[in-house]
């Protein structure tokens, strides 16, 4: 969905003010951290347009809730979200880089529900066993994820989960003794999909790279995915 209404150079702008007057300053005086804002590295910042607005979007709507910290939760979450990182404890001041896929991931969330019009009450980050970053679930059913999502930082990476996952499909099975961690980390999506049987797939990528996936689930325990439209993200009421 198209929501452009202000300048991309604006949003842009207005999101790097955020990060170094608000949100850099509030994680780095954290009382657990108590690092210097002067490590921070602007270089790291490679938001999109999309995302920097959609993830004030979250913020200014109170879709996440600031725990303490810079430490961002919704009602279904089974963990916080942070979007810093920190490099090395030896370097002084230690470096702290912008987290690109906590970005992303809370910008979606914005999306599922001011676009797509999920109650909050329905979505969370970080999943029962760590599978997803994103879900959705059914009002009378928080346990068992509806929508499904994997975030990524590049169209890269969500090429090559798919490319992996498709692999899964066709019968393939992980050899976990000569796997890449590529490998490893899209046969966990495969298990949590086994485990929830989400009838959506979401994956998602930066600057609105969204693919979204009906799937279906024989009695064999086979899984196939099948692309289909961003439509099939509205909430529509789903009470059963």
């Amino acid at each position: 969905m198209n929501h452009q209404t202000q300048d991309p150079v604006d949003i842009t702008v207005e999101f790097s003010r955020r990060l170094l007057e608000e949100w850099l300053p509030t994680y780095c005086n954290d009382p657990q951290r108590k690092y210097s804002v002067e490590g921070y590295k602007p270089s790291s910042n490679k938001v999109t347009v999309q995302d920097a607005r959609d993830f004030m979007r979250a913020l200014d709507h109170g879709i996440v809730t600031d725990t303490g910290g810079g430490r961002f939760r919704m009602p279904q979450s089974r963990a916080t979200e942070v979007i810093f990182w920190e490099g090395s404890k030896t370097a002084t001041p230690r470096p702290v880089t912008l987290w690109m896929e906590p970005v992303i991931t809370i910008a979606a969330i914005a999306r599922l529900h001011l676009d797509y019009g999920w109650p909050t009450d329905c979505l969370g980050t970080q999943s029962e066993k760590w599978e997803f970053d994103l879900m959705a679930f059914k009002p009378l059913d928080l346990k068992n994820e509806h929508i499904a999502g994997e975030v990524k930082k590049s169209s890269k990476e969500l090429d090559e989960l798919l490319i992996h996952l498709n692999k899964f499909s066709a019968g393939i099975n992980l050899d976990y003794c000569s796997a890449s961690p590529t490998e490893k980390n899209a046969h966990k999506k495969w298990m949590g999909l086994h485990r929830c049987h989400a009838p959506l797939f979401w994956a998602v990528g930066p600057g609105g790279d969204s693919r979204l996936f009906e799937v279906s689930y024989s009695s064999e325990g086979n899984i196939v995915l099948n692309r289909t439209s961003d439509d099939q993200l509205h909430f529509t009421a789903i009470t059963t």
